[in-house]
């Protein structure tokens, strides 16, 4: 009895072997497409090629959203950037141009204001625009206004002189998911 169950332990430890080696291949493969696939924390974005970006505070999600956390959405040529950064699926985002020096692009900002979405007052000193604290805007003034007239829907475009986003630990997307910057950020003829 004892060789028989020395035989069926060979047995069953060479089948456990041989089953758990080929489970292991497709779980490595896997890992290794899930971890070239799931964004890593941007290093140096200067580095990157030319090209259209999107960048997330937060993985990529799970679902029908175009992105998680606040996101930025640029065209990159050389070290200049010019797109815009906010929350997705919000009214809520500053278009912005700039170079990027190190880990933070520094630029100009510019929102737009109209009845939904009003800016009553235009700080003139640097202050944190999102809840995060990686942009700092200062020095805002109206660049262009229409329908000023008294009763017409009245629209800004409010340019910080200053701005400052703060590009560290980025999760970049494998593709553009959020609307381009040529949509959604006209900057006035200066």
């Amino acid at each position: 009895m004892s060789g028989w169950r020395h035989t069926f332990s060979a047995i069953s430890l060479v089948g456990g072997l041989l089953f758990s080696s080929v489970l292991a291949q497709p779980l490595a493969a896997a890992s290794e497409l899930t971890l070239s696939q799931v964004l890593t924390p941007t290093e140096r974005l200067v580095n990157l090629a030319d090209g259209h970006y999107q960048f997330c505070t937060e993985p990529p999600p799970d679902d029908w959203r175009d992105g998680d956390g606040v996101c930025l959405n640029v065209w990159k040529r050389e070290n200049w950037l010019e797109g815009y950064y906010g929350y997705p699926h919000s009214s809520r985002f500053v278009c912005l141009r700039g170079q990027v020096l190190g880990e933070q692009l520094q630029g100009e900002g510019m929102v737009i204001s109209w009845s939904a979405h009003p800016w009553t007052d235009i700080p003139q000193t640097p202050f944190t625009w999102d809840d995060e604290g990686r942009l700092m805007l200062g020095e805002g003034r109206i660049a262009q206004e229409e329908g000023v007239k008294e009763g017409e829907e009245q629209t800004r475009w409010i340019v910080f002189q200053t701005a400052q986003l703060n590009l560290e630990s980025l999760y970049r997307y494998p593709s553009v998911q959020m609307n381009s910057p040529d949509l959604l950020c006209n900057w006035p003829v200066q």
